[in-house]
């Protein structure tokens, strides 16, 4: 069951309208919407993760350096 972004609240698909609403703040996703986000998502963390080792191989050299 997705979940939205906004609040976290619980998406309920209405099958009039084709979309996911949200039971918490009534936002409205499509499924394209959910998808996109989703994929936005998941780069970003990708690109935290990548940063954050690179700064650790960074501060690995760094202090190495200091020997």
């Amino acid at each position: 069951m997705p979940f939205c972004y906004e609040c976290g609240g619980r998406l309920v698909y209405e099958r009039e309208t084709k979309t996911y609403v949200c039971q918490g703040c009534g936002f409205t996703y499509t499924s394209q919407e959910l998808l996109v986000e989703r994929e936005r998502r998941f780069n970003s963390k990708f690109e935290a993760d990548k940063r954050k080792k690179k700064h650790q191989e960074y501060l690995e050299w760094w202090l190495s350096s200091k020997s």
